[in-house]
């Protein structure tokens, strides 16, 4: 099974369960908090994501360290990943647990560049644009690349709305560049 589709399954699972429970923004926490606080220790990541450490140390691990952090379900379910060989699978089935809960609630992440920074209020506007666009509660991510010159690039899900200047100026140029082919007979 692909590493994708096991997080997805993974996540499902522990979704369920965080909506069957009304405990779904809890969960979210008390599992980005696990993730996030492993990956941000070396030490801690090398030996929760090692395949040769014992699992007992891991379920070690998981008590110890986040003992009063977490619900019995999310321990249950961390432990349960451990008994399953799977821990390494942690940061992608919380991606896709986010994924979940934030099409529960309707929202949908937008990534958006610029050539500079969004100020508070450019960030506002463009949420509430995409929002009407979309008829979902938009959270920006955004990103500023100096390569696109100007303009924005959004990207929801698989769709791509690209109105940077560097594309405008390589449409330009193709239109310029074919024009200038047809004005002395050359065509495609």
């Amino acid at each position: 099974m692909l590493k994708s589709q096991l997080a997805l399954k993974y996540a499902q699972a522990i979704f369920e369960l965080a909506q069957e429970k009304g405990m779904l923004d809890e969960v979210e926490k008390q599992l980005t908090l696990v993730e996030s606080t492993i990956s941000g220790h070396d030490d801690l990541a090398t030996l929760f994501y090692h395949p040769r450490v014992p699992a007992e140390a891991k379920k070690e691990i998981i008590r110890q360290v986040f003992a009063s952090e977490l619900t019995e379900y999310v321990r249950n379910f961390l432990l349960l990943l451990v008994d399953k060989r799977r821990e390494t699978a942690l940061r992608a089935i919380v991606h896709e647990f986010i994924q979940l809960a934030n099409q529960a609630r309707n929202i949908v992440e937008a990534q958006v560049t610029t050539a500079r920074p969004l100020s508070p209020e450019q960030k506002q506007a463009l949420a509430a644009k995409l929002s009407a666009v979309t008829g979902r509660n938009v959270v920006l991510k955004t990103a500023v690349d100096d390569s696109i010159l100007g303009g924005v690039v959004v990207k929801i899900g698989d769709k791509l709305i690209d109105g940077s200047v560097a594309r405008q100026l390589t449409s330009l140029k193709a239109a310029l560049l074919s024009t200038e082919l047809t004005k002395i007979g050359v065509t495609d």
